[in-house]
């Protein structure tokens, strides 16, 4: 199972753009204890924090209370959060809170979306 799990193309440079400009980000995940697996193979923690995973929550995406306990737990309004996803159901359902929703198709089209919604991504020099 270890060996199916890889970044898709162009995320960690995405991911390593946002951490370098101080931007808060959370693993939302309906992994079970799985998780562990790709921490311990990708290292995405170096990233974002695996804050709201089911198998702690004890809820799922879509369920609306999950997406709202993940806002009171951070305190915020879910008007400034961005959520993504690959499935447009889960997307749909933060939508449904108030949250920004983006359905993820490449890093690419999800850098251009950040963009158009004002979120500052600091481009590497290399």
């Amino acid at each position: 199972m270890r060996r199916g799990y890889s970044y898709i193309d162009g995320v960690e440079q995405l991911l390593q753009d946002l951490k370098q400009n101080n931007y808060e980000m959370h693993a939302f995940t309906n992994y079970p204890i799985w998780y562990r697996i790709i921490e311990d193979k990708l290292n995405i923690s170096k990233y974002l924090s695996w804050t709201f995973c089911s198998c702690m929550y004890g809820k799922r995406k879509p369920d609306p209370d999950f997406y709202l306990a993940v806002v009171e737990h951070l305190k915020v309004d879910p008007a400034s959060c961005i959520f993504v996803d690959d499935r447009i159901k889960n997307v749909e359902a933060a939508v449904g809170v108030g949250i920004t929703g983006l359905q993820f198709k490449n890093s690419d089209l999800l850098r251009q979306d950040l963009l158009r919604l004002g979120v500052d991504i600091a481009i590497d020099a290399q």
